[in-house]
C-alpha cells in the first residue's frame, strides 16, 4: 500500500496572513475552490491544490456540519499541526525566496539518512519543512537554530 498526501485542511484565525506565507514561501497560488458552505481558500502547486484553508474567524460559519469547526474552536478536536513536511528540490532557490520575503528559517541535516531539512515559521505557529537530499545542497552542513544568513 502506498499513499501520497492530497491536501492539507488547515483552520486558520487570519486568511490573508496564511495565503501570502503560502505564496512567499513555497510559491504556491490561490486558485479555485468548489463552493462549500464555509468561508476558505485552496493553494496549489501546479495542476493540484494541496493546501485548503478554511476561516474560523468568518461571520457566516456554514461549516458547522460539515467540518464541524465549532467543535474545534470549543476544544474537541486536536486542529494541532506542528509541522507539513514537503519534499523539495532546488534548495538554492528556496533559501533565496525566504531571504527575499524575509521569512524566518532554519536549518537541520538529518544525521544517518542524506537528509537537508530547512523549517520556516509561518502565521499562528504553523511550521513548514522542505527536504531535500544533500546532493541538492550546495554547501554541506546545518545550523539548529533560526537563521536568515
Amino acid at each position: 500500500m502506498e499513499f501520497t498526501i492530497n491536501h492539507i485542511l488547515i483552520n486558520t484565525k487570519d486568511m490573508a496572513a496564511m495565503i501570502r506565507f503560502f505564496e512567499q514561501s513555497l510559491d504556491l497560488n490561490n486558485g479555485h475552490r468548489p463552493p462549500f458552505p464555509f468561508i476558505g481558500a485552496w493553494l496549489w502547486s501546479k495542476d493540484a491544490p494541496i493546501i485548503h484553508l478554511v476561516d474560523t474567524n468568518a461571520a457566516d460559519q456554514g461549516d458547522t456540519g460539515y467540518l464541524k469547526s465549532k467543535e474545534i474552536a470549543q476544544g474537541c478536536g486536536t486542529g494541532i499541526v506542528d509541522h507539513i513536511a514537503f519534499s523539495g528540490k532546488d534548495y538554492s532557490s528556496l533559501k533565496a525566496r525566504l531571504k527575499r520575503h524575509q521569512l524566518k528559517f532554519f536549518e537541520r541535516t538529518v544525521p544517518l539518512s542524506g537528509e537537508h531539512q530547512v523549517f520556516v515559521d509561518g502565521p499562528e505557529g504553523l511550521r513548514i519543512e522542505v527536504q531535500f537530499q544533500m546532493s541538492e545542497i550546495s554547501r554541506p552542513g546545518s545550523s539548529t537554530g533560526p537563521c536568515n544568513e
